[in-house]
């Protein structure tokens, strides 16, 4: 048998490389069967964005299919979150993807987040290891797919589903397995579950092979280093190697061509927040991303802002939770999104609520649920601007009692009501001549600070043809 071959890579990256990329080669001879990576560097500190004063460097892999923007060769990253990692034909650290260990020109995927004043030394290990017997073909894993479950869940006569569209598991930087993390959403009682590793595609390759009555919708989060977004669908990977506006906006085209739902992740202070300010191509803006006083104010600004401009875009929340096996403030199901799904529930038909924005998000999976529309109209949906400029609208509310209803538009709150009763419908007439929009949210006040309970999207309103 012949010996591992070593290759070893170091380098320091100076202030001037922060927030860049740097991909490091190395040569793959035939008849290898596992490639393992390590990888130190000095004054580590971790990723967290209010985290300063060290180094965070990031790591992946790509194989000789290609290195380049949105090239082909991916085969998986795992952040800063571990020091090693390995791919063989039939199995791989979690995070990257099993499969063909081809000869040719493969590439060590360096990110520089954080990088110190003093610099940052680092040293990368690549061992080969030939393989013990003759060359045996592999293939990568089976991912989820969109029409990949038959549904088990009930069908709801009111077409409303609750679910959890953000959360991570340890194919990231969490600490459980996919399996653990739909296990815990079960127990939450949630209809659907979205698991949302950063920059990878392995967790779906293991949410493929689950047994669950959940729908589950396959996606992650494209995690850059001057914002997240969120892609929900199966369309293949998407790069994370953003420097620019125009590469952002590249990329996100090309996932909406491919028939991705986007969603712009946690536009607020530390979220990290949205630096892309000139790109807009998203469909969907997490205004809520676990607990509401995280600053998510400020991304609930973030989107009514646009909303006040004319711009259409989802409200969407999710948890962002990492975390089951330690106490932590992010958690499962916290905020949950509600959607309303036509026919029989399924991970297209919810996406496609999504898109049309028959959403809202409500504080917990039993927090209080907030149905709002004008006659047949629901949320997301357009009405005709009634010629008196008075908008009637209905609201539900259940399990509300102690908050108080607002109702929205570009002038600001149109309407306020206190909620007395566990569940209580109303009927309200809005002035419209001043708003293309209207949208409800339930609402505590502490001092001078607004708690926010639920939120819908808006109902928006078109002028009649002349």
């Amino acid at each position: 048998m012949k010996k591992p071959l070593e290759i070893i890579h170091n380098g320091t990256a100076t202030t001037d490389q922060v927030r860049t990329y740097l991909h490091l080669p190395f040569d793959v001879p035939e008849g290898i069967e596992r490639i393992d990576v390590q990888y130190e560097y000095s004054e580590a500190i971790g990723a967290e964005p209010h985290l300063t004063g060290g180094n965070t460097v990031d790591i992946g892999l790509f194989d000789p299919r290609g290195v380049g923007f949105m090239a082909e060769g991916f085969r998986g990253w795992s952040g800063s979150e571990r020091r090693a990692f390995f791919v063989a034909p039939d199995d791989a650290t979690p995070g990257y993807l099993p499969g063909p260990i081809w000869p040719g020109t493969w590439h060590v995927h360096l990110g520089f987040y954080k990088v110190a004043a003093a610099g940052c030394d680092y040293t990368v290990t690549v061992r080969l290891t030939p393989a013990k017997s003759a060359h045996v073909e592999a293939r990568f894993p089976a991912l989820l797919r969109l029409g990949d479950q038959a549904s088990r869940r009930p069908l709801k006569l009111d077409g409303w589903y609750k679910g959890e569209l953000h959360c991570h598991s340890l194919h990231s930087d969490g600490d459980s397995s996919p399996y653990e993390v739909i296990q815990a959403a079960e127990a939450l009682g949630l209809d659907f579950i979205a698991l949302t590793d950063h920059n990878v595609m392995s967790h779906q390759a293991a949410l493929k092979t689950l047994d669950t009555g959940l729908i589950l919708i396959p996606g992650y989060e494209v995690t850059t280093y001057r914002g997240h977004w969120n892609i929900w669908g199966d369309q293949g990977w998407i790069d994370f190697r953003m420097m620019t506006d125009g590469q952002m906006r590249e990329a996100i085209q090309e996932a909406k061509r491919r028939g991705y739902l986007v969603s712009c992740n946690h536009p607020r202070p530390f979220g990290p927040p949205w630096e892309f300010e000139d790109v807009e191509a998203y469909h969907c803006i997490e205004i809520w991303n676990g607990p509401w006083r995280l600053m998510n104010n400020a991304a609930l600004a973030f989107w009514e802002s646009r909303l006040k401009a004319g711009k259409r875009f989802v409200a969407v929340g999710g948890s962002d939770a990492h975390f089951l096996k330690r106490e932590h403030l992010h958690r499962l199901g916290h905020p949950t999104t509600y959607v309303r799904c036509d026919g029989p529930p399924s991970a297209k038909g919810l996406l496609d609520g999504i898109r049309a924005g028959r959403v809202f998000v409500t504080e917990a999976p039993d927090g209080p649920q907030l149905y709002f529309g004008s006659g047949d109209r629901i949320m997301g949906e357009t009405v005709v601007r009634p010629q008196d400029d008075k908008l009637s609208v209905w609201i539900q509310a259940i399990n509300a009692a102690g908050t108080t209803l607002e109702l929205h538009g570009a002038p600001g709150c149109l309407y306020r009501c206190a909620i007395d009763t566990a569940s209580q419908r109303l009927e309200v007439q809005l002035p419209t001549d001043q708003t293309s929009y209207v949208r409800a949210q339930l609402v505590t006040r502490e001092s001078d600070e607004c708690i926010l309970h639920a939120a819908g999207n808006p109902i928006y309103l078109q002028d009649q043809a002349r």
